[in-house]
């Protein structure tokens, strides 16, 4: 099963600006085979969220480049945040709100796009989160492709390179079983 765009794409790092925003969604457009510009960067607006379709076209999406003047209202904020504000959404949005992408405070000095999860976004209550780091240009085949268990596949094939490279995990996901 694919997950259907466009995907929210939240910007958290406070050191961002809109020159690394448009990189990024240039190299998350070209890796996805220039087929789809399928982020949206968000706002804290729900009127800015696109919204759905009846028609079989697809919903609009952020394209590069953005606007100059563009500050992410965002930035500061966990990816819990960004995760709680997708959930109190209106129905009408076309994002999805379980799966979501950020660029955080290590986005820039290793070219990666966090990929969240919302667990169990029915669950009353604090949600639980999930998320692990994917390279830019690989993110949006990464989002289409990350439904159910190919999002713990994905997770734990990210937390193992880590550990055979020596590297600091960058992830807040499983254990599984």
């Amino acid at each position: 099963m694919t997950l259907q765009p466009p995907f929210a794409l939240f910007v958290v790092a406070q050191d961002v600006d809109v020159d690394y925003i448009n990189g990024s969604l240039t190299r998350a457009w070209k890796g996805n085979f220039e087929f789809g510009w399928d982020l949206w960067v968000a706002t804290d607006s729900y009127d800015d969220v696109p919204k759905r379709r009846e028609d079989n076209r697809l919903p609009e999406r952020s394209k590069a480049p953005i606007p100059e003047t563009f500050r992410s209202s965002f930035a500061g904020k966990t990816l819990r945040d960004c995760a709680k504000w997708l959930q109190k959404a209106p129905s009408e949005i076309a994002v999805q709100k379980q799966y979501f992408t950020a660029i955080d405070q290590h986005s820039k000095e290793d070219d990666t796009v966090m990929v969240c999860r919302v667990v169990d976004p029915d669950r009353a209550g604090d949600l639980e989160l999930e998320y692990f780091p994917q390279p830019t240009n690989a993110i949006l085949m990464e989002m289409a492709t990350n439904d159910g268990l190919k999002f713990d596949e994905k997770a734990q094939n990210y937390q193992r390179s880590r550990m055979n490279d020596g590297q600091p995990d960058r992830s807040r996901v499983g254990p599984y079983q």
